[in-house]
């Protein structure tokens, strides 16, 4: 799903625009054991009660794509693509099948101490992609999107609070309570992809991105976990560093942050994700006066670990919120992304040194000092 898509779901998680037939929930203990489940209706719940749930669902749209957000493809033909599609295509009214989707998520989901599975319903029109934007009411066509979307959020114990008592108008001490959490991982089947669903893939999310969880979409979908971005960054990292060897200079790589930094800061808010090809970096490394032969091993091994043609989103090639420099275990220096021309490397009297050029003042524990 692109970042259209996604929002054009995100968008319905309001009381006034979602179609939500049903809501199940199941509380599930530490020791994996159903607590209680039950099935609601949104419209039979207080507002305030609906909108917590609506958020809940709305934030298991969150994330940043090939981080927390990824395409999983499904099988339907397999038991477990067999078992989603009972789900969409019943609504949610196959308890049965919504009793496999909790006993699949319990049995295969590691996840320290409770937490709270919720899964819901909606549906909704379609607008023709030929739609005249000058209408004040959308063309709809007769397509509708049918989905579902799972929610699995830990249940914390709160922290004691000191809270006022109308009753009488003092403050007392309230005791610890549980408390549902923002989702830890969660899908959607099937995908909203231009418009349109896409049964033969889902939407994944999960909030750790270094984490996860495997065996969760092996179980679900029958599909093997995607590759993350921390992956796939740290994979273009070793692509460099054994290609390049000793012409891997901070030069190449601060060239390459700065060139995409700032291709991805003048693009707009919600544009695609930038994606740079093989060619692009070589391109770059060919500007930092890298050797022929250097280049050739480059594009060899980049094309041996990614696939020849494939591009790389832009963010996962670097981190456009961080630019640090590590020497040593005794130095650690932070710049700001944007800024990375105010670091320079050098010999200085035979030793290498880092220098940091300075603007504005220069403060050292909280001190201003001079220079």
């Amino acid at each position: 799903m692109n970042r259209k898509d996604i929002n054009a779901i995100r968008r319905r998680f309001t009381p006034e625009k979602n179609d939500i037939s049903v809501i199940h929930g199941c509380y599930v203990n530490e020791n994996r054991e159903i607590v209680s489940s039950f099935a609601k209706s949104p419209i039979s719940l207080p507002e305030s009660e609906a909108e917590h749930y609506l958020s809940l669902f709305k934030k298991t749209l969150g994330g940043a794509q090939g981080r927390n957000q990824f395409s999983i493809p499904v099988d339907y033909n397999a038991p477990s693509g067999q078992l989603l599609r009972r789900l969409q295509q019943s609504s949610l009214t196959d308890d049965r099948a919504v009793d496999d989707l909790y006993r699949t998520i319990i049995d295969n989901t590691e996840m320290e101490g409770s937490y709270l599975i919720l899964a819901m319903h909606d549906v909704f029109s379609i607008p023709k992609k030929n739609a005249s934007v000058h209408t004040d009411t959308p063309d709809l066509s007769d397509n509708q999107f049918s989905y579902i979307l799972v929610s699995i959020c830990p249940v914390k114990l709160t922290k004691p609070l000191l809270t006022f008592f109308h009753d009488d108008r003092d403050f007392h001490t309230v005791e610890p309570d549980l408390a549902v959490a923002s989702p830890a991982l969660g899908f959607m089947y099937p995908e909203f992809l231009d418009g349109g669903a896409d049964v033969s893939a889902a939407y994944y999310f999960s909030k750790d991105a270094e984490n996860i969880h495997a065996d969760f979409i092996d179980a679900i979908f029958s599909s093997s976990a995607p590759e993350t971005e921390l992956t796939t960054r740290q994979t273009f990292q070793d692509v460099l560093a054994d290609a390049l060897d000793t012409n891997l200079t901070f030069d190449v790589v601060q060239t390459i942050h700065d060139n995409l930094v700032g291709q991805m800061s003048e693009r707009k808010k919600d544009a695609e994700p930038l994606e740079v090809s093989r060619r692009e970096i070589s391109s770059l490394l060919e500007s930092c006066d890298v050797p022929k032969e250097k280049l050739a091993a480059f594009e060899e091994e980049y094309n041996r670990q990614f696939g020849k043609g494939r591009g790389l989103a832009a963010d996962t090639v670097v981190d456009q919120k961080k630019f640090e420099i590590e020497a040593g275990e005794n130095v650690k220096i932070s710049v700001d992304p944007e800024r990375s021309d105010l670091i320079e490397m050098k010999k200085l009297d035979g030793r290498r040194a880092v220098i940091v050029y300075v603007e504005g003042d220069v403060i050292v524990n909280g001190v201003e000092v001079n220079i």
